[in-house]
This record gives structure tokens, C-alpha cells and sequence, in this order.
């Protein structure tokens, strides 16, 4: 894919930076802390490799001292008898291979818990980004490219960050064996080791590089795709067995799941081939090495230089094989890093609403709108122009008119959920922009489509409102109101009932009861409403145009509907035609004022 070409690795860092910041973690001290812990392992590394030194020494020789290490342990415990040199020695190497384990679980665990903490993080900081970000750039995201990037790519993001730590631990890991090679055997043996193995190492790397970059997109890719299909194949279950189209979206999900599981094996195949080269080369560099003592006329340094690569190989074979595979899931990874790093950006240059009020007095009087016109961005035309008009205070308010008049989108204005491209809304002279958190604060919303959860029926009347936190006593007010006690008499766990997801076991009608409830819960100055009765038979309209008859002139309400029953009782009534108002006043006087209302009066509908 082109993609994966633009995935550079000088971007890793600064892309790691990000991820660390933005859960609040210092990258610094992050790798202070990790490349510390590192060189302490790898010290004790090269404190064991070392031992093993002395140790083959005592058990090729005829048990005469060599080195100053051994001629000091002598000097010290006053003995150079073999039966008591070899188990200490033996004894010291086991200690410090047992520290060294125990110090390494410990930095794994420490580090394992810090990268798993860090993807949780970065995972809520996404949400949190996307759930306050503005509302005109939420409506053009599509949701199954959230959860991907919410779910997979801070996990493929986090796998990153744990190889990169992980891969800077066995370098230096290495670099310590290395080391001790360097002062323990000819130099000619030790170059001939570290060309070998290095030449394996980066060279293979250097060969699959490009393959994995790629890998890590198909699988980015592949999880968007599974994504797509799942949403509708389930949220859209009653749509999906009636159009008999389950097969459809199972086939997708399917198909992108097999290209995610080719894409995985393939890339554990190609982190699997270092591994069983290094053995093959490991065998070879036995006989490589056994041949240049030869040649370089040390025999006798055979069994103890051999004794010594063995023992650094059994600690360096494992950490080149991880160095390799931390190197393939650092580049299969880069593409859910990229994604997680780029989405952060892109929403840290968009506003950002705030949910609490920076003043604590509540919005009151009429509101205006005030010369205010309004575009999409992807349109070619304003939905509204130059619009000016006048909400009273506690008045009751309908806006009508055909699709596309502008009804949704001067709800949306109204409500402070989209910014006019020009003029102002204001409630008794505030700006409402000014204060969002506190003009939300004051409104009750019912819109068409009622978003429930799972949770029961008080759970979704108190939405947004933590359980213990509940007032059960204006829950059970407000279902009055809307005229769910019916509805509840006939459950056996009434307010408690569970709805399933999205109000699944309520009908549309209850639905919208619930919602109308949700809204009058919050106790609003101002209650909207966008088509709440359209779902209603017409003897719970009736009722619920009671309650609303009893709500007028104690907070402004604000409906958008097209039955004449819901509109006609209001105080003032819009009329709207191609983003404009065509016409104002009562029922009455808007049927007299405009010839296309008195025909839809006549027809029986607004529509």
C-alpha cells in the first residue's frame, strides 16, 4: 500500500512523544527510568557472562589458578584448592544469573504494567477528544473509523512503545556480551563474531523492512474493513433481517478478518526467519571459531573460548531473536501509531467543548437570533441566510415547513450544537456561544430518533447522570409527565426494566415517552422539541399535547413538527421556505399571510 511509504522511522520518536505526553507521562523520565533499570540488567549480564570465565579455567585446567580474578578470590578465602575454587565460582555464577532473572522480571513487570496503563490512557484521551470535539466535524467521521482507531490503534500504538523499551534493553544487553568477548578472547575471534551475527541481524532486517511497513497497514486496513461491516450487520439488525441481507455483512466482516489473519501470520513468519537463521549461524560460528584457534596456534583455548561463546550465546541467541521481533512489531505497529498520533493532533486543532459552566448563572430571557446565516462546509449554498427572529421568553414556538426549509438546522443553531458562519444567537442579551456547558445546562432536548442505552428505564430518564446520584422521586415525576405510567404498570420491574440496546424492547412511541421525560428531568428553561410526537397514536399525542399545554408559560418551548395538532396550539409559528422565514404569527394568521401552508392545512399534513 502507498501508505506504508510514508512511514519513516525518524517519525517513530516524535509519534512516541505524543503517545507519552498525552496520558500525562514524561518521556523523559520515562526513559531515564527504562534505560537505567537497562544498564543495571545488562551490567549484571556482563557480570555473569564474565564469571563464566574463570569458571571454564578451573574445569580445562589441571586446577591451577589462572587470571587475577581467581589469584584475588585466592588471596582472599586463603585456599586455592579446586574442590573449593570450582563450587564458589560455580556458585557466584548461578547468584548472579538468579539476581539478574529476578531483576529482569521485575523490569518486565513494572514495564509491561506502565505500557499497558499508557494504551488504556491513550485510548480514554482519544474518546475523550472525539466525544468534545464540534459537532459539524463529528458528523462527517465515520463511527467505524473511531472505534478502530479508539480500540486498535492505541493497542497497536502501546506494542510499539513496549518493543521499542524492550529492544533498547537487549541492545545494550549485547553490547555487554560484546564486551566481555572483547576481554576474554582474541580479537580476531571476537570480530569474526559480532560480523557474522551482525551482518544477520541488520542485514535480514534491512531485507524485510519494507514488507512489514506494508503488513502494518493491511492489518490497519483490515480492521477498519471488519469495523464496516460489523456496525450495520448488528446495530442494524432489524433492517439486516428484513432486507435478508445478514450474509452480506457477515461475508464482509469475514473476508476482512482472513485478510487481518494473512497479514498476521505473515508478519509472525517474517519475525520467526531471524530466529532460525541465528541457530544455523550459531552452528557455524562454532566451527569458525574452532578454526581460527587453530590457526592462530592456540589449541588449548579451544574447549575454554568455546565454553565462553556458549555461554554468551545461550544469553545473546534469545535477545538477538527478540531484538528481532521487537524490530517487526515496532514497524507492523508504526501504521496503528501513525493513525492514534495523527487523530490526536487533528482534534487537538479543532475546539474542544467544555461540559462545565465557566459562570455559574443560568441563561434567561428571550432568545434572538439575530441576521444569522449558516453553510456546510461540503455545500454549495447557505441552508439559512440573513436570518433574524425572536424566541419569548416561556413562549411556545413551532417551525414548519418542507425538507430542506432549514427546520434541523436552526435546531442544531439554537441549541448550540453548530456555530453560525455569520450573526449571533443570544439569550436575554448573552451570547450563547459564550457559555456553551451553561446554556446546555438549561435545555431539555427530545429529539426524533431517542438514543437509549441498555440500562433500565430510570438509568436512561437520568442519562448522563451517575447512579447513586439518581432523584428518584423526579424520575417517577417526569414518567408521569410524559405518560409512561401505563407503560410501567404493565412491567414487573417498572422503572428498574431493563430497554436492551437502544430502547430495543420499547416501541418507538414509548421511546419517544422516555426521551420526553429524559428532557423534563433536567428541569429546562428551555424544552425542544424535533418531531417528538411523530411516533405517538393519536391518544397518547393528545395526552402528551396536555402536558405540554400545562408546561406553556413556565419555560420556552421550541417544537419542530408536522402534525398540525402538535403546531397548532402554539404562540407563534414559523414558517419556513429555502432557509427563510415566509411567514410569521399564530396558526392562523401564518395560514392566512402564506397560500403553501393554507394548502397544507387543507391537505392535513406539513409535509
Amino acid at each position: 500500500m502507498p501508505m506504508a511509504d510514508s512511514v519513516h522511522s525518524s517519525r517513530l520518536l516524535p509519534q512516541l512523544g505524543t503517545l507519552l505526553r498525552v496520558t500525562g507521562a514524561s518521556p523523559r523520565r520515562w526513559m531515564t527510568l527504562t534505560v537505567i533499570a537497562s544498564v543495571v540488567l545488562a551490567g549484571l549480564d556482563m557480570v555473569g557472562v564474565a564469571a563464566m570465565v574463570p569458571l571454564m579455567q578451573l574445569a580445562t585446567t589441571d586446577g591451577q589458578p589462572q587470571g587475577a580474578f581467581l589469584e584475588w578470590l585466592v588471596g582472599l578465602i586463603g585456599t586455592s584448592e579446586l574442590s573449593v575454587l570450582l563450587p564458589l565460582v560455580a556458585g557466584l555464577v548461578a547468584a548472579t544469573f538468579i539476581v539478574k532473572s529476578a531483576g529482569s522480571l521485575a523490569f518486565r513487570w513494572w514495564m509491561l504494567g506502565r505500557t499497558t496503563k499508557i494504551s488504556a490512557l491513550a485510548s480514554a484521551e482519544l474518546m475523550n477528544r472525539y466525544v468534545l470535539s464540534p459537532y459539524a466535524a463529528h458528523r462527517q467521521r465515520r463511527l467505524s473509523e473511531l472505534y478502530r482507531n479508539i480500540n486498535d490503534s492505541t493497542n497497536q500504538a502501546s506494542s510499539v512503545l513496549l518493543a521499542l523499551v524492550t529492544l533498547c534493553s537487549d541492545v545494550l544487553v549485547l553490547v555487554a556480551i560484546t564486551i566481555v568477548l572483547a576481554f576474554s578472547s582474541p580479537i580476531l575471534v571476537t570480530v569474526f563474531t559480532i560480523a557474522l551475527f551482525g551482518f544477520l541481524v541488520f542485514g535480514v532486517q534491512r531485507v524485510l523492512r519494507a514488507r512489514q511497513l506494508r503488513i502494518g497497514e493491511e492489518i490497519a486496513d483490515a480492521g477498519l474493513q471488519a469495523w464496516q461491516s460489523l456496525m450495520p450487520g448488528l446495530e442494524g439488525f432489524r433492517e439486516t433481517r428484513l432486507t435478508s441481507s445478514g450474509e452480506l455483512f457477515v461475508g464482509g466482516f469475514r473476508e476482512a478478518r482472513l485478510r487481518g489473519a494473512r497479514a498476521s501470520r505473515e508478519m509472525a513468519f517474517l519475525s520467526d526467519i531471524p530466529r532460525y537463521l541465528l541457530e544455523v549461524i550459531f552452528i557455524f560460528a562454532i566451527l569458525g571459531i574452532a578454526g581460527l584457534l587453530f590457526l592462530l596456534g592456540q589449541p588449548e583455548m579451544v574447549i575454554p573460548i568455546l565454553g565462553l561463546f556458549a555461554a554468551a550465546s545461550m544469553r545473546a541467541l534469545p535477545t538477538m531473536t527478540r531484538v528481532s521481533a521487537n524490530i517487526a512489531t515496532m514497524r507492523t505497529g508504526q501504521a496503528g501509531l501513525r493513525i492514534m498520533t495523527s487523530s490526536l493532533d487533528e482534534l487537538a486543532q479543532g475546539g474542544r467543548h467544555e461540559e462545565r459552566p465557566r459562570d455559574s448563572r443560568p441563561y434567561s430571557g428571550d432568545i434572538e437570533l439575530e441576521r444569522v446565516s449558516f453553510q456546510y462546509a461540503d455545500a454549495e449554498r447557505p441552508v439559512l441566510e440573513d436570518l433574524s427572529l425572536t424566541i419569548a421568553e416561556n413562549s411556545t414556538v413551532a417551525f414548519t415547513g418542507g425538507s430542506g426549509a432549514g427546520k434541523s438546522t436552526i435546531l442544531d443553531l439554537v441549541l448550540g450544537l453548530l456555530e453560525p458562519t455569520q450573526g449571533a444567537i443570544s439569550c436575554g442579551g448573552r451570547l450563547i456561544d459564550d457559555d456553551l456547558a451553561a446554556w446546555h445546562a438549561g435545555l431539555g432536548v427530545v429529539p426524533q430518533e431517542v438514543f437509549l442505552t441498555s440500562d433500565s428505564i430510570a438509568a436512561n430518564i437520568a442519562f448522563g447522570e451517575r447512579a447513586d446520584l439518581i432523584d428518584r422521586d423526579r424520575v417517577r415525576e417526569v414518567a408521569r409527565l410524559a405518560q409512561l405510567d401505563a407503560v410501567l404498570a404493565d412491567l414487573p420491574e417498572g422503572l428498574e426494566t431493563k430497554v436492551g440496546d437502544r430502547g430495543v424492547r420499547l416501541s418507538g412511541g414509548q421511546r419517544q415517552r422516555v426521551g420526553l421525560a429524559r428532557a423534563l428531568y433536567r428541569r429546562p428553561h428551555v424544552l425542544v422539541l424535533d418531531e417528538a410526537t411523530s411516533a405517538l397514536d393519536n391518544a397518547t399525542e393528545h395526552e402528551i399535547a396536555q402536558t405540554l399545554r400545562g408546561l406553556q408559560g413556565t419555560m420556552t418551548i421550541i417544537i419542530v413538527a408536522h402534525r398540525l395538532s402538535t403546531v397548532r396550539a402554539s404562540d407563534r409559528l414559523f414558517f419556513l421556505r429555502e432557509g427563510r422565514v415566509a411567514a410569521e404569527g399564530t396558526f392562523d394568521e401564518v395560514r392566512d399571510q402564506d397560500a403553501e401552508f393554507a394548502r397544507l392545512v387543507e391537505l392535513g399534513a406539513l409535509d
